[in-house]
């Protein structure tokens, strides 16, 4: 971390406290970039003392020059200065020549950004990329078309090759912070409110028992987020969920999941339900019309017994919209067992002949309860994260789901495991039969301008289309 910041920030003071600071490690510390280390139990009139002396070192450093530079004359000559700006999406040569990069090259730039030395390995990118061991013909091609994308803007792009292990940048690369990014370093997911996790107060049960849609007020109340999800064994984007919060007037967020769980009216929950359809397609026509962007398997969640009110207005919804059924994706959920809903099966049926596809999103992995999907007219399986997570902890647990996803693949369904924050996770995940995976080590919950930005730079199979989608300029995370 001390690492990244002094390379990320070559002015900025950096003061390390640790418990255990042994010899060696104030020795490593000080070396990666950290210009004082003190103890986790130092007194705040010494800490402070320390702080005044790195900001007085700082102030004595000329403009421009970065903290402990050679005097004039002395030293190697600085490198060119490349800087990634638009929050990593466009990279600035030196010359001034801006280069618009897809999600994989700035999946790339980040790599070196992120590297000490601003240099990695081919096996660190194919696994930060998900891309299977054995593949990396992929790394290649795609360091090389972002050599060529430079080239045609006639400027030379320092990657340079580290033979038999990987690759190097060997010019200054920085990564630009806007002004209003420059006053509190955020190292946090996109958060628009705190999200409520655990159990609802009273007070905010009743307001979420009386929320109606109606209301402008309740409708103003509601957004949506997105989180992507890979192809297991691309690496690439195969599609996204849109997830609907609620943010209550204490300014806790909570998942529309979590909201119809607790909202008795039957027909304020069905309202709420059309809303958030209806609210997506508007969304995803709206986005083709004023951007070019046609995305396309976009799933959102809806109880099983809403389904069974709503799925024959679907495609009339669909075709209203001008939306082809590919656009949007149900995941169809439960907390009592599925064969409580006897017109379930008939509903999926009616959406398969129509072309809406559907998941089951379940965290019953049980092989007598998988067993009964068999002929469902369904896509396939969507593990809930908490799955992924005990399997990590659990080696029971963890054959345990060997088995379930092996038995989903013989039912000819697909898997996908969500909830993949961490390396540990994803290697897991990569070692199973799945055909998708999703969570914050590929993509944070963004907002709506953020999908759009990652979707006008994604690789043509992510858009419905084969045309170029168009870069947007402009917007924000």
């Amino acid at each position: 971390m001390v690492a990244k910041l002094r390379n990320d920030f070559e002015a900025l003071g950096i003061v390390a406290m640790h418990e255990d600071l042994s010899a060696s490690l104030r020795v490593q510390l000080l070396l990666t970039g950290a210009d004082a280390c003190v103890p986790a139990d130092v007194d705040v009139p010494e800490l402070m003392a320390w702080c005044h002396a790195v900001r007085r070192r700082l102030l004595h450093v000329p403009a421009g020059e970065p903290a402990g530079a050679a005097p004039d004359g002395q030293g190697q000559p600085e490198a060119e200065e490349w800087v990634l700006r638009d929050k990593g999406w466009t990279l600035v040569s030196p010359q001034g020549v801006s280069l618009e990069l897809t999600h994989s090259e700035r999946q790339l730039m980040d790599a070196f950004v992120r590297h000490a030395d601003a240099r990695f390995s081919r096996e660190d990118l194919m696994r930060d990329k998900g891309i299977a061991a054995g593949d990396s013909r992929a790394v290649d091609s795609l360091i090389s078309r972002l050599r060529r994308k430079a080239s045609q803007a006639g400027v030379a792009l320092p990657i340079k090759s580290v033979h038999g292990w990987g690759y190097t940048f060997t010019g200054r690369l920085v990564a630009h912070l806007e002004p209003h990014e420059q006053e509190v370093m955020e190292f946090q997911p996109f958060r628009e409110e705190p999200v409520l996790e655990h159990a609802i107060p009273a007070e905010l049960l009743r307001a979420v028992e009386s929320l109606d849609v109606l209301d402008p007020r309740t409708t103003q109340a509601l957004s949506f987020c997105y989180q992507l999800r890979v192809a297991a064994g691309s690496g690439q984007y195969s599609g996204v969920d849109a997830q609907v919060f609620w943010t209550a007037p204490s300014g806790q967020r909570l998942g529309a999941d979590r909201l119809l769980q607790h909202i008795t009216d039957l027909d304020r929950r069905q309202a709420l339900c059309e809303w958030m359809m209806q609210t997506l397609m508007s969304d995803v026509r709206r986005w083709w019309q004023e951007y070019s962007l046609r995305a396309s398997h976009i799933g959102i969640k809806l109880p099983a017994e809403m389904l069974e009110h709503c799925y024959k207005r679907l495609p009339s919804l669909l075709r209203q919209f001008e939306l082809d059924p590919a656009s949007i994706e149900l995941d169809v959920f439960s907390d009592n067992m599925l064969g409580d809903f006897p017109k379930l099966v008939p509903s999926l049926e009616y959406l398969r002949v129509s072309g809406v596809q559907v998941w089951l999103s379940s965290a019953d992995i049980e092989n007598h309860h998988l067993s009964r999907l068999r002929e469902w007219p369904i896509r396939g399986i969507k593990l809930e994260p908490q799955v992924i997570k005990r399997a990590c902890a659990e080696p029971t647990f963890k054959a345990l789901l060997e088995t379930a996803c092996h038995l989903i693949n013989e039912l000819g369904l697909e898997v996908v495991v969500k909830g993949v924050d961490t390396l540990e996770q994803r290697d897991l995940a990569l070692s199973l039969e799945l055909s998708h995976y999703q969570g914050q080590l590929t993509s944070e919950l963004m907002s709506e301008d953020g999908f759009l930005l990652t979707l006008a730079s994604s690789e043509p199979a992510f858009s419905s289309n084969n045309e170029n989608p168009r870069r947007l300029t402009g917007a924000g995370h």
